[in-house]
């Protein structure tokens, strides 16, 4: 599922474009009615796609993507949104995704995500490492020494066979797109990498019925057994049964 955030001075347009983007299935992560504060955002943010107006008060959409380059912790796609034609120019040399035109129509904002969805689909292949903050310093994480990731109170938590935790950007929705094969969904809050999955342990005491019993899924190097939700209890036994 892919985030956006927008950045449209005119309070109605940046209200249609969120119904229009919730109807779309995108994940809007904020909405900056000027330019400083959604790059400010930014530096500590990550999100998919910036949706621009051109004519925003204090710089014009295209600066505002000139410094996005400079400052963005990774680099958005950008879509720019205006009610002018002339500038669609300058805006694909600065390596726009598109350019919508007011009133944005759905059709035209649904081309406009697949061509970031295509985008997007070809850097999944290539995940090798998590990009991570420890200690005001951005390191790398081999996906192989993770072993999950938990949901707690909207932020995404990693953690990895030593023992460490790193807080992740976006949902648990997107990484469980981003991850594929490599991750099972054990419960609505968590992820386990399949290669670190062991085996299924019963928590209860035992005396209820098979139907009623709550399960736990042991993981490499975790000592404490991850809860497996009922939905998922007989996908993870299938796992475990075919190796």
């Amino acid at each position: 599922m892919l985030s956006a955030i927008i950045v449209e001075d005119e309070v109605l347009a940046a209200e249609r474009l969120r119904v229009l983007l919730e109807e779309c299935n995108v994940v809007l992560l904020k909405t900056f009615h000027h330019a400083q504060p959604a790059l400010d955002w930014l530096s500590m943010h990550e999100t998919d796609i910036v949706f621009a107006d051109i004519g925003l008060p204090e710089i014009t959409g295209l600066e505002l993507v000139e410094r996005i380059k400079r400052v963005a912790k990774k680099q958005p796609e950008v879509i720019f949104t205006t009610a002018y034609e002339e500038h669609a120019l300058r805006a694909f040399e600065l390596a726009a995704a598109d350019y919508l035109l007011k009133p944005i129509k759905i059709s035209r904002l649904q081309t406009a995500l697949a061509r970031v969805r295509e985008k997007t689909r070809e850097d999944l292949d290539d995940f090798t490492h998590f990009k991570v903050f420890n200690r005001d310093r951005m390191v790398e994480v081999p996906w192989q020494q993770a072993r999950y990731l938990l949901a707690e109170h909207k932020t995404v938590f990693l953690f990895t066979g030593d023992g460490q935790s790193y807080e992740l950007p976006k949902t648990l929705v997107h990484w469980e797109e981003i991850l594929g094969d490599k991750i099972i969904r054990v419960h609505r809050n968590s992820l386990v990498f399949r290669h670190t999955l062991d085996c299924l342990i019963r928590l209860d005491s035992g005396d209820e019925d098979e139907g009623n019993a709550t399960w736990g899924a042991r993981v490499l190097d975790v000592d404490d057994p991850l809860p497996v939700s009922r939905r998922q209890l007989s996908t993870i036994r299938k796992i475990l049964r075919d190796g």
